[in-house]
């Protein structure tokens, strides 16, 4: 009798460890939670906060928003954005210059945490990524010569104009129907539309007139934008917790007066 109650109590013990196992496991599978939403499970804000460094990717070539000044620093609208945020997070920067054909592959990689380099909010980007409120609005413009024969900026089918791969600009660009033309960088767009090899532009509205300002092209603005856009920090999916994090960190130093600040430094105008 003892000895087949022993038994007995060896299997109920199994028993309830392997549903202590189950039960353990689906938790953990429900932990992430849907759409980036914060879970159980997301360690992605105490990974930031632990290390007390938030690395950030940037691209470090789209003034006055992110680029290199001539003493070689980053300095931008972004590079001030990111500098505050983190500083609500209590944590400091580390910037990861990125080229922007590939910025959204080194998230992806987790080479960086976030994103905070004027990225526009896509459906597109949206499958792969998530984003948090809109730290800004803008809009893409087309840019051409001040002599221009060039009068309405919807209508440039089969023209060669330029703009930089990856981008929004470069999706409007095809959905105009242009002679496409490529590059790496806004900059080298407006180079080469100086040297008469393209015949347009077509960038962010602040990114093309800061252009011309600083290097006084002989280029102008033409028309209206062509559609607007809402820029914001990107992150990988399922880290809500940094994602809910950032959001509250953007409402403050947009209460205390501290992002507009930043916008008025770069912009002479408040642009969230």
């Amino acid at each position: 009798m003892v000895k087949k109650r022993s038994l007995l109590l060896v299997v109920v013990s199994l028993a309830l460890l392997v549903l202590s196992a189950c039960g353990a496991k689906t938790v953990d599978q429900g932990s992430q939670g849907a759409g980036g939403q914060a879970g159980a499970g997301d360690q992605s804000l105490e990974r930031v906060k632990s290390a007390g460094v938030i690395n950030v990717g940037i691209e470090g070539a789209y003034p006055p928003f992110n680029f290199y000044n001539d003493k070689n620093e980053l300095v931008g609208f972004d590079v001030d954005i990111a500098n505050a945020v983190a500083g609500k997070l209590g944590v400091k920067v580390n910037f990861v210059p990125t080229p922007w054909d590939s910025i959204i592959a080194g998230l992806l990689a987790k080479k960086y945490d976030i994103i905070i380099s004027s990225m526009g909010i896509t459906e597109e980007r949206k499958q792969k990524v998530d984003f948090t409120e809109p730290y800004y609005h803008t809009g893409g413009q087309l840019f051409v010569p001040n002599d221009s024969p060039i009068t309405d900026p919807t209508k440039i089918e089969g023209i060669k104009i330029g703009a930089s791969i990856g981008s929004t600009f470069e999706e409007k660009a095809k959905e105009l129907k242009v002679d496409l033309v490529t590059y790496k960088t806004d900059m080298l767009t407006f180079q080469d539309m100086l040297n008469g090899r393209i015949k347009g532009v077509i960038t962010d509205k602040a990114v093309g007139a800061n252009m011309i300002k600083e290097k006084k092209y002989p280029f102008k603005a033409l028309g209206d934008v062509l559609y607007k856009e809402e820029a914001a920090f990107t992150v990988r999916k399922d880290e809500g917790t940094l994602k809910d994090a950032l959001n509250k960190a953007l409402k403050e130093i947009q209460s205390d007066g501290t992002y507009e600040k930043i916008s008025n430094n770069w912009f002479d105008k408040d642009i969230r």
